[in-house]
This record gives C-alpha cells, sequence and structure tokens, in this order.
C-alpha cells in the first residue's frame, strides 16, 4: 500500500472513531447538551457583573449608584420626593457616565487612526455593553420613582381633608 492511501485510510478511520466519540459526549446524561434560558418577563434575570460599572480600559468612566427605591405605600412625602430628585439625580449622572464613554471611544478611534492602527473590536463591544447595561438601569431607576409616586397617590396623601 502506497503512502497516500494509508494516510487517506488512517484519516478515514480517525474521522470515524471521532465523530463516535462527539456523539458519545452529546448523549452522555450528565452534560447537558444546552443550557435552559433564564428568562423572566421581558428578557434575561440575570444581573450583569460588577464590572460593567467600573472603570474600564482606564476610561476613568464609573456608572453612578442606583437610588434605593421607595415603598408609596407606606412612604412620606419627603420620602417620596426624595426618591424623585435621587431618581432624576441618578438620570444625570447616567448621562455623563455614558457620554464619558463616547468621548472616550472617540478619543481612541482618533489616536488609532493617528497611528495607522484600528480600534479593537473588542473594546467597542464592552464599552457598548456597559452602555446599555447603564441605559437599562436608568429606565429601571426611573420606573421604580414613578412607581412610588403611583402608589403614594393611590394610598393619599398625608393633607388632612
Amino acid at each position: 500500500m502506497n503512502r497516500i492511501a494509508a494516510g487517506t485510510l488512517l484519516l478515514i478511520a480517525l474521522g470515524a472513531l471521532g465523530s463516535v466519540a462527539v456523539a458519545g459526549r452529546g448523549a452522555s446524561p450528565t452534560v447537558p447538551s444546552r443550557f435552559a434560558p433564564v428568562c423572566e418577563g421581558d428578557g434575561d434575570s440575570r444581573p450583569d457583573p460588577a464590572w460593567t460599572k467600573a472603570s474600564y480600559a482606564a476610561d476613568g468612566c464609573w456608572a453612578p449608584v442606583m437610588p434605593v427605591a421607595v415603598n408609596g405605600h407606606v412612604a412620606t412625602r419627603a420620602q417620596v420626593v426624595a426618591a424623585m430628585a435621587a431618581a432624576k439625580r441618578y438620570a444625570a449622572l447616567s448621562d455623563g457616565f455614558r457620554r464619558c464613554i463616547g468621548n472616550f471611544l472617540a478619543a481612541r478611534q482618533v489616536r488609532a487612526a493617528q497611528g495607522g492602527t484600528v480600534l479593537a473590536a473588542s473594546l467597542v463591544t464592552i464599552e457598548n455593553h456597559r452602555i446599555a447595561v447603564n441605559l437599562r438601569e436608568s429606565r429601571k431607576a426611573a420606573d421604580q420613582a414613578r412607581m412610588s409616586i403611583e402608589d403614594f397617590n393611590a394610598y393619599g396623601s398625608d393633607c388632612p381633608d
């Protein structure tokens, strides 16, 4: 048998063994072929990692801390007003955070163009993820403040009739 034919037979034999090994692994009861999704309501319920809030790649951009939700059914007027102010402050700080990331990426893009290189796609992807997380949390903070106000108004005010 010549070398080419022997090499071809070896490749065919190895390919057959490999397909058996892969088929056997997929059929294993201990290793699931696919993980079940973790979805609640309108999306993924897993929290985003803490790194999305910290400065990344020395960009100097730190996400603000989300305000604490206030239960409008039991809160006083002063607590609800403070929650509204906290939500507005958070929205302003979040806008600044997203603007900071945009400025950082624009500066990196200019520096890359001047150096004749291309901005790393991974950096853009990670920074975009940080912006998306912050946008989602901004909507959540605004919704929490709105619900506190609605609950407070439904419960009644501290004013005498």
